[in-house]
């Protein structure tokens, strides 16, 4: 949470700049990329909010399973902002292909090197966090939905100033300008496909989706070894790294159900377990 604040104040110091600027300069390069570094300036700010309120109420009973799904929400919204600037650049990219305009190549490599040097900066940051997580968690770096969408948002706009500066480089020795619109079109295409893969993959956690597959077979083979009929089984991710299971079934005579949740939790890392299980002598 401290490094995307971090990552958020350079990032609107650079906006504010960069618009002030534009407007005093009459530069609408600039004016453009400030105006696109505020979409990611208030991306970025969802995620610190996200993280915000996940650790403030980190033990609210309110939440059912924690607040684990409020970082998970905050990626999903980051995506769909991430997705909306992806789809606006490549329309200004169409209409720009279709209708040519003049670009002054060397203010328009000065913004775009700008952009990158802040975005290099960001990604660094937000690329250490990442790490630091890896080991505080011990698990997966793409598990944290939150902070994934962070730094989709600083490496996407990363790459397309990259693309800008050698599209811009072209155009110039060339004294072309459709390599500027083309490598757009290229940039947003690239940058829809993370936004849609952040958006699959927490939006299904949040409508509680998960492959059961393999746990099922797993939970099966324990309930065999310990003699119980599964009656009804529900597996879902309370948060990107936590799992939950409620089972009802049928026991043997000597059912012993402490050993039963500790090998479940111990196979299958669940961090929730409601066992219903009863004997067949009450039957």
């Amino acid at each position: 949470m401290k490094k995307t604040s971090i990552v958020v104040g350079i990032t609107l110091v650079t906006m504010i700049a960069e618009i002030a600027y534009g407007l005093i300069m009459g530069s609408m390069a600039l004016l453009a990329d400030g105006i696109h570094m505020g979409t990611h300036t208030f991306a970025l700010t969802i995620t610190v909010i996200a993280y915000y309120i996940a650790t403030r109420h980190a033990r609210n009973p309110n939440f059912a399973f924690s607040s684990g799904k409020v970082g998970v929400l905050g990626g999903f919204t980051s995506a769909i902002v991430l997705g909306l600037s992806a789809l606006y650049m490549a329309y200004e990219a169409v209409r720009r292909l279709l209708d040519p305009q003049i670009i002054i190549f060397d203010q328009a490599l000065l913004v775009a090197a700008i952009g990158l040097f802040v975005n290099i900066v960001s990604a660094l940051l937000l690329s250490s966090g990442r790490h630091d997580h890896d080991h505080e968690s011990g698990h997966d770096r793409h598990h944290d939905h939150n902070l994934r969408a962070a730094y989709l948002h600083v490496v996407a706009d990363a790459m397309t100033s990259v693309l800008a500066i050698a599209a811009l480089l072209t155009g110039k020795y060339l004294n072309l300008t459709w390599p500027d619109a083309a490598v757009a079109v290229l940039g947003s295409a690239v940058i829809l496909k993370w936004a849609y893969g952040l958006l699959v993959s927490s939006g299904s956690i949040l409508v509680d989706y998960y492959p059961v597959a393999e746990d099922c077979e797993a939970i099966q083979s324990i309930a065999d070894e310990f003699d119980v009929v599964i009656r009804d089984l529900h597996v879902w991710k309370t948060s990107e790294n936590n799992k939950a299971m409620i089972l009802s079934g049928i026991s043997g005579m000597n059912f012993d159900r402490d050993s039963f949740a500790d090998r479940i939790r111990k196979v299958c890392n669940y961090n929730h377990l409601t066992l219903d299980v009863d004997s067949r002598k009450g039957i």
